[in-house]
């Protein structure tokens, strides 16, 4: 079996994958994509970002493995292949997106984005910002994934009141207190202080978040999105932050990346913005290796992969 590893993993980390391969496993650990040209042809198995000129060097492979949790950017004619199993870091993002996703809604809420602006200006005795007690805050998680089940978990800290929306999901997990279909989504973010989304991009859920479920919110709630842009109508969400109809909206994605010089979003002083930032961690790379050991060990043993991704689904 000729084992493929894409990106650059840190030479510390390069044994463990080596010993989850086994010894009759040839791993190759590739340095640029001239290698993957060379080295391609008869792989079984490729770790790495996937792209689809990258899929034209890998004709036998029998197994990917993305380091990327959505996998809408992935979805290739060639990986479509129902003889291809496609997996994805899913588990390996959850607890620092969730972190950023609520260190997003602190920030809102104790007033940050009113508060920094002043540094430069050595400004101490300026009018102060409203700022919001979040604790009993009703949450409304979008998704109730890896990501969504580490943003119920630390709502829970704040004693919130967790409602999750997710359309596949039927077991509650423990620290949510309503589990509803997408259906009752509206309903779900009109109750809502917050609305966080950690659900993937999908055709069903592209333009999900749209200007009707916006104009439902309450002029107090928040509104955050680390998950993927394109989930939400940008132009109606700008809409309501403008007319101050929500209070405020912390985006980590936005729907063109990077975001446009002329975006009305950059502007918007109840808007706190980061550049596709949420999944970045000094932990990252060692669980996402971490991931891929534990589903090689199972590929060799022939036992049931991790994060299988449904492609009918998108996720």
């Amino acid at each position: 079996m000729k084992i493929l590893v894409g990106d650059r993993i840190p030479d510390e980390l390069r044994g463990s994958i080596v010993d989850a391969a086994g010894a009759d496993a040839d791993v190759v650990f590739l340095e640029s994509r001239e290698d993957l040209a060379e080295q391609g042809a008869d792989a079984d198995v490729y770790y790495g970002y996937v792209t689809e000129r990258a899929c034209e060097h890998l004709p036998n492979v029998k197994w990917v493995h993305t380091w990327s949790a959505g996998v809408d950017r992935h979805l290739f004619p060639a990986l479509m292949d129902p003889g291809v199993i496609l997996t994805n870091g899913a588990r390996s993002f959850g607890p620092q997106v969730a972190d950023h996703s609520f260190a997003m809604l602190l920030a809102l809420a104790r007033g940050f984005h009113g508060f920094i602006p002043r540094k430069p200006h050595k400004n101490w005795k300026a009018p102060q910002p409203e700022v919001v007690d979040i604790q009993g805050f009703t949450l409304c998680v979008i998704g109730m994934g890896g990501i969504g089940t580490h943003i119920a978990k630390r709502a829970k800290g704040f004693s919130m009141h967790v409602i999750a929306v997710d359309a596949y999901r039927s077991d509650k997990p423990d620290d949510v207190d309503e589990l509803l279909p997408i259906a009752g989504l509206r309903d779900a973010m009109a109750r809502a202080d917050a609305v966080l989304v950690a659900c993937p991009l999908t055709p069903e859920t592209r333009g999900l978040v749209d200007a009707d479920k916006l104009a439902a919110m309450k002029p107090t709630a928040y509104f955050v999105n680390c998950a993927r842009g394109p989930i939400v109508d940008e132009a109606a969400l700008i809409e309501v932050l403008r007319e101050e109809r929500i209070a405020g909206a912390g985006l980590d994605v936005t729907e063109v990346e990077p975001l446009p010089e002329d975006s009305p979003l950059w502007d918007l002083p109840n808007v706190i913005l980061t550049p596709h930032a949420a999944a970045r961690s000094q932990n990252r790379i060692g669980r996402l290796v971490e991931l891929f050991c534990e589903n090689l060990a199972r590929y060799v043993a022939g036992d049931p992969l991790l994060n299988v991704v449904r492609k009918d689904l998108g996720f």
